[in-house]
């Protein structure tokens, strides 16, 4: 998952498709050798809460790696 500074928003790449990321979509966010179910949020900037307990920001210029559900994500235009 990286961010698109220039749209402000997350996105999923698979291959050369890139998928949106939504307030309220739930991923499973990789922690080191683990996945944890995680809710993707934003309020002045964009987090996630993981396990219903614990939120951290995401930052920016991270690239995370995760598992997404595809029904529930829409696909972007690649810009190339």
């Amino acid at each position: 998952m990286v961010f698109d500074h220039v749209n402000e928003v997350w996105k999923v790449w698979i291959g050369q498709n890139a998928y949106g990321v939504e307030q309220g979509h739930t991923i499973e966010l990789r922690i080191k050798n683990q996945y944890y179910q995680a809710y993707v949020e934003k309020d002045f900037d964009w987090f996630v809460t993981l396990d219903k307990e614990v939120s951290f920001s995401l930052r920016s210029y991270e690239i995370y790696k995760v598992k997404i559900f595809m029904p529930y994500f829409q696909l972007f235009e690649a810009p190339f």
